[in-house]
């Protein structure tokens, strides 16, 4: 027979040992208005993708993100899991703020942000790195493609 004492402890038990929801992707952002341009992919519009100099291009090859493309031009852009980054990777082997892609003059440059689990050029990890047309970037499980696009 089971105590009154013994069910309340064996119902707080499974209270504290209750599942978490699975993760869901955060809603999507209201549509823009009409004749707004939409630059970056699912993740939202990137700013200053615009104006002088060459763009780069990050093409996400595998992972769970594979098949996103998403530019850089003027502005840094942030990669990592949380929500304020430009590119948003769903991937837990990925930091919240992961690593920077910025424009140096007609370069592009790669940073780790100190990530947890690094950031690889080439198979090589690196904590700021010049990069090049063809570079492939491993940032968590997600194989990067960069690519330089015009000048």
């Amino acid at each position: 027979m089971i105590t009154p004492g013994a069910a309340a402890a064996a119902a707080a038990a499974h209270d504290a040992t209750a599942l978490m929801p699975a993760w869901q992707p955060p809603p999507a952002a209201p549509a823009a208005p009409p004749g707004t341009p939409v630059i970056g992919g699912p993740t939202r519009p990137l700013p200053g993708v615009g104006g002088a100099g060459p763009q780069g291009e990050l093409t996400i090859e595998s992972g769970p993100d594979a098949g996103h493309t998403h530019r850089a031009g003027d502005a840094a852009l942030r990669l990592g899991r949380s929500p304020d980054n430009d590119l948003i990777l769903r991937d837990p082997a990925t930091s919240g703020h992961h690593a920077r892609v910025e424009r140096r003059g007609v370069a592009f440059w790669i940073v780790d942000l100190g990530s947890t689990n690094g950031t690889l050029v080439n198979g090589e990890p690196i904590q700021e790195k010049e990069l090049n047309h063809g570079d492939r970037i491993t940032i968590g499980q997600n194989a990067v493609h960069f690519s330089v696009l015009g000048g």
